[in-house]
């Protein structure tokens, strides 16, 4: 079972996030924690002494009783492998020291935005995501699909991708899609042949292969970011590494209308 933990607030994109992870768990059994962090505004880190922590105790109380709510709002079916765990502090800091000292496999968290890709990328290179020791999947909507697909291109490490997603995805029962993706600014996407994918898409498939694990099909899709990303909604994720900041991928991800699941 994959140790997994999961932050929620009380909001839609934490709504979707439960729902989603209790869908995930009937394809990958997880073991699931949820973690929900209350942050302080400086005038409230003010104060010392007993009535500080009396304070103190109070506010984290009302985050367990927020965090309790959501849990019983969507009744899950996903048991919980140990009680809610609700701190005061940075969310970034607080989520990061959770993941490194929990040993956890996967960390996942909601997100809504889809449709702009400096936000998105303000997201994936926060320090949450560039220190966290685990993989991050973002859930964007509640996809309900049997496949996942890795996302490659000219820029992807085959090898990398295919280490770090098996870890999450190797033992689960969702079926593979290769999507290889190359930039072609037209009205609309065009569908190539495998052997426009190069030598990238073909270690892919054969570091696949090697890991016993079998492609249903492969796509080569020329097209812009905002098409791919449509193209991408048939699937219950899609897994990509981390992309830089002017790759074209990374476009392809924030237009994602499945959920992204980030490994390096």
């Amino acid at each position: 079972m994959l140790k997994t933990l999961l932050y929620i607030n009380e909001d839609l994109a934490s709504s979707i996030a439960l729902r989603y992870t209790a869908y995930l768990n009937k394809f990958s059994p997880l073991s699931l924690y949820v973690t929900h962090v209350v942050e302080q505004t400086e005038k409230e880190q003010a104060g010392t002494g007993l009535v500080k922590r009396a304070w103190e105790d109070g506010i984290v109380s009302s985050g367990e009783q927020l965090v309790n709510r959501m849990l019983r709002t969507e009744n899950i079916d996903c048991p919980l492998a140990g009680r809610p765990k609700v701190v005061m502090g940075k969310r970034e800091d607080e989520t990061i020291y959770e993941l490194r000292s929990g040993g956890y496999d996967l960390y996942i968290e909601g997100y809504l935005n889809t449709a702009d890709p400096d936000q998105f990328y303000a997201v994936v290179s926060s320090e949450l995501y560039s220190k966290s020791p685990c993989p991050i999947l973002m859930v964007k909507n509640l996809s309900i699909s049997k496949k996942c697909a890795l996302l490659c291109a000219s820029s992807v490490d085959p090898a990398v991708l295919v280490e770090k997603s098996m870890k999450i995805l190797g033992d689960s029962t969702f079926k593979f899609d290769i999507v290889y993706f190359k930039f072609k600014d037209a009205e609309q996407m065009q569908i190539l042949g495998k052997g426009d994918g190069g030598s990238n898409l073909q270690e892919l498939e054969s570091l696949l292969d090697k890991a016993g694990k079998s492609v249903d099909n492969v796509s080569v899709l020329a097209g812009n970011p905002e098409q791919v990303g449509d193209f991408l909604k048939q699937y219950a994720l899609a897994v990509s590494t981390l992309p830089s900041r002017k790759s074209m991928r990374m476009q392809v991800l924030a237009n994602s209308l499945a959920p992204v699941l980030l490994v390096r």
